[in-house]
């Protein structure tokens, strides 16, 4: 009889289910492309800003952007925003997303093209969970 069990490290239960889901996607779609990269700013050999993401399918998901605060404001998020749909585009993504957190960047996201579709409040402090998307 199988039982439940609470871990507190994941790797072997998140590569057991991620072996799983991805045997059971492809029984519904067939092998999908897949590939993860990172754009990042550096100024000399220190990174001081960034995007990571991955492509499946067709999709670009955005999953961490940081940039240190004295480069903000500056034109260079714009930059690795296009820099990384770039990329996915030539990896045959047709479409990105992403989320945010109210007190990030909803506005910034905004302003290069990303509508939302999506949110979730109830966070501490008022705070709200954006989700956005945009046509590559």
């Amino acid at each position: 009889m199988p039982k439940i069990s609470v871990e507190r490290t994941v790797t072997q239960t998140k590569k057991a289910v991620l072996g799983g889901l991805l045997r059971y996607n492809n029984e519904k779609m067939g092998k999908q492309k897949y590939k993860r990269f990172a754009i990042s700013l550096r100024q000399g050999d220190e990174i001081v800003g960034g995007i990571v993401g991955e492509v499946w399918t067709a999709v670009l998901f955005i999953q961490l952007f940081w940039m240190e605060q004295k480069f903000r404001n500056k034109g260079f998020g714009a930059k690795l925003i296009k820099a990384i749909e770039d990329e996915a585009r030539r990896f045959g993504a047709t479409r990105s997303y992403l989320d945010t957190m109210s007190f990030q960047a909803p506005g910034f996201y905004r302003a290069n093209g990303y509508k939302e579709f999506g949110s979730i409040e109830g966070y501490p402090g008022g705070v709200t969970r954006h989700w956005f998307t945009k046509s590559l």
